[in-house]
């Protein structure tokens, strides 16, 4: 170090060359060291980075996961060497699908029958490298929601339809009216109830019931309630009910559906509904009887005249036994023959015509009065009619005699003047 900074004429040191050259060689070691300590901190990185790039790999594949899947019968869902297939709805009632699960191989071959919302483990289940299969829903019998879940690694799984032909489903489905055999009606008015039930679906349905929902309030339950159904109708049979009730309270009324619930051959619970409708109770009908008298004009004395009597029912409800009574007032001085009578029924509407003849005995001024009892359909109810009849006085001849004289003597006069002036 020394040496370069004398010059060329001044003489080298021994020593001097030795220190130099034992420093360079320290500055040398100094280096591979540093060199050798790097390259073994690069091998170690790369070696601890390899052994966590595994570890975590292997973390990853480990974790559980999970996939919904909805299912239709035959469908299957592949994961790894796993096969999943939906082999059929046992119940809709208690949540139970039937499924094949099997795997590659032939290490696992089994049909199990799942409940809704409980989880089934296969192989130790996804914590251990198996799956773990869960039923969550089950719509129809024709579907169920699936949920998987599995470990990473096993891959992603995946639904296949069925290959199968879709065959239709064995199901009842039953067709359900309801009718009355009438739309209006009156108060005390019997109306006949109709349940038709009929299964249009392909399948036998059973335990069959009807389920309506009395009492009405506006109407009182006579005969045939509750209805009753045939408790198995095969495909395209059908049966019906009748039951009769009478109407008790007036208003529109909104007749609610009836439902017939039954169970398919698996004895899975359903139900239909028929259709509601509208009924009109009107008040309660009645009879009422029109009586009118005419009378036949003034009578001689000792003469006779015939008195028309006409009965109309204007109610809308029939008029049964019905009597007919007449009164004369005062009661001496007029005879009244055959205006008492008696009739079965009048139907609403319908008009009863008949006649009595009358006989006047003392001149004067007479009122008949006729009263007709009856039943109007809401107990007995009575009418009235009347009207005035007159008897002449006796007529004398020699009455009319005098009325001539004065038409004589004027005549007399006015020929006696015509005389006078014709002179």
């Amino acid at each position: 170090m020394q040496a370069s900074k004398l010059g060329k004429n001044t003489p080298i040191n021994p020593s001097d060359l030795q220190d130099d050259v034992i420093c360079k060689r320290r500055w040398s070691g100094l280096r591979r060291l540093t060199y050798l300590t790097i390259f073994v901190l690069l091998i170690q990185a790369f070696y601890f980075g390899a052994v966590y790039a595994k570890e975590t790999k292997e973390t990853n594949d480990n974790q559980v996961t999970y996939t919904d899947f909805t299912l239709n019968i035959g469908d299957r869902i592949d994961i790894g060497d796993y096969q999943v297939e939906l082999i059929d709805i046992q119940s809709l009632k208690d949540g139970i699908a039937l499924m094949q699960v099997s795997k590659v191989g032939g290490a696992l071959d089994e049909q199990r029958a799942f409940l809704e919302n409980h989880a089934n483990n296969l192989e130790g289940g996804s914590e251990n490298n198996g799956i773990t299969i869960t039923v969550t829903d089950i719509p129809d019998d024709q579907s169920a929601k699936v949920r998987i879940e599995y470990q990473e690694g096993l891959g992603t799984p995946r639904r296949h339809a069925s290959e199968r032909p879709v065959a239709p489903p064995d199901k009842p489905i039953l067709s359900v009216q309801e009718s009355f055999d009438r739309n209006q009606m009156n108060v005390g008015d019997e109306v006949k109830v109709t349940i038709a039930v009929k299964n249009i679906g392909t399948g036998q349905a059973l335990d069959i019931k009807a389920e309506d929902t009395p009492p009405l309030p506006e109407f009182s339950y006579i005969a045939g309630y509750p209805p009753k159904i045939k408790e198995t109708l095969d495909p395209g049979e059908s049966d019906s009910a009748v039951y009769l009730m009478s109407a008790v309270k007036e208003g529109s009324i909104r007749v609610p559906a009836i439902q017939v619930s039954y169970t398919d051959a698996k004895k899975n619970a359903r139900s239909n509904n028929s259709e509601p409708f509208n009924v009109l109770i009107n008040p309660k009908s009645k009879a009422n009887l029109a009586i009118e008298l005419t009378s036949p004009g003034p009578i001689p004395l000792g003469g006779k005249g015939v008195m028309n009597v006409s009965l109309s029912n204007m109610g809308t409800a029939t008029a049964t036994r019905i009597e007919l009574a007449g009164e004369i007032r005062p009661p001496e001085g007029l005879e009244v023959t055959g205006l008492d009578r008696s009739f079965f029924e009048i139907l609403p509407e319908k008009r009863v015509n008949y006649s009595a003849v009358l006989s006047g005995k003392s001149p004067g001024n007479y009122t008949v009065r006729l009263k007709a009892s009856f039943d109007g359909g809401d107990g007995a109810m009575i009418q009235e009619g009347t009207t005035e009849v007159v008897v002449l006085e006796q007529e004398y001849k020699y009455q009319y005699l005098l009325l001539i004289i004065p038409i004589i003597v004027i005549i007399a006069w006015m020929y006696r003047r015509y005389k006078e002036y014709k002179y």
